[in-house]
């Protein structure tokens, strides 16, 4: 994670969250979504919850994809794309998330059945870009890093061709963790306090030497 830089242009994005509520994820909010969606194969007594999934904000399915450990199975992330308030940046964060350059060499009849409903997951992402399904602009996903493993003039068999709308950045606001705030803070503050006992124990070493 990056260190925390309280510079003029890190407040105002900050208060650009700010004046924009449904686009912050209280510390509650985090608990509540990672303690009902997050990692449940790994609780036998856990089932994920439907229900409670279809209340959560668009911002927050952004979030849950954002944390989402892939071990858990593809259910949620389903429901997510499924779902009349996915926005088109959390379908290109699931969608990148998923390492999609295997699978898109893959066809119906050649992907492995282990790998079938990641798949299934992304050939669907891809329709519903194709078809302008998913909400616009609100929410941002920067994929730059990873367009690369794409070729975006191929047709690819059983794919036709990838959206070019996948390669670029989404329009809109990446949502703010407010916890994450809390974390970059101490660790600014640590890292501050660490420089300063650095300092001066190199004085004491110099003092020590003349």
């Amino acid at each position: 994670m990056e260190s925390f830089k309280p510079n003029v242009a890190n407040l105002q994005n900050v208060m650009r969250h700010f004046t924009q509520t449904d686009m912050i994820i209280l510390p509650t909010r985090e608990k509540y979504i990672q303690d009902t969606f997050f990692e449940l194969s790994f609780d036998d007594k856990k089932r994920a919850d439907f229900d409670l999934f279809k209340k959560l904000s668009s911002t927050e399915q952004y979030y849950l994809a954002d944390i989402y450990n892939w071990d858990d199975g593809v259910e949620i992330l389903n429901w997510i794309i499924d779902s009349e308030k996915c926005d088109n940046g959390t379908a290109s964060l699931i969608f990148w998330r998923s390492e999609p350059d295997f699978y898109i060499e893959k066809t119906a009849e050649t992907i492995p059945s282990y790998e079938k409903e990641v798949f299934d997951l992304l050939q669907k992402i891809v329709s519903k870009f194709n078809s302008n399904s998913f909400k616009r602009g609100r929410l941002k996903f920067d994929p730059s890093a990873k367009t690369g493993v794409i070729d975006w003039t191929k047709k690819y068999d059983g794919w036709g061709f990838i959206p070019k709308e996948l390669g670029h950045p989404t329009k809109g606001i990446v949502p703010f963790y407010l916890s994450r705030l809390i974390q970059n803070i101490q660790m600014w503050r640590h890292s501050r306090r660490q420089k300063k006992r650095d300092v001066k124990r190199l004085k004491r070493k110099q003092k020590n030497a003349a």
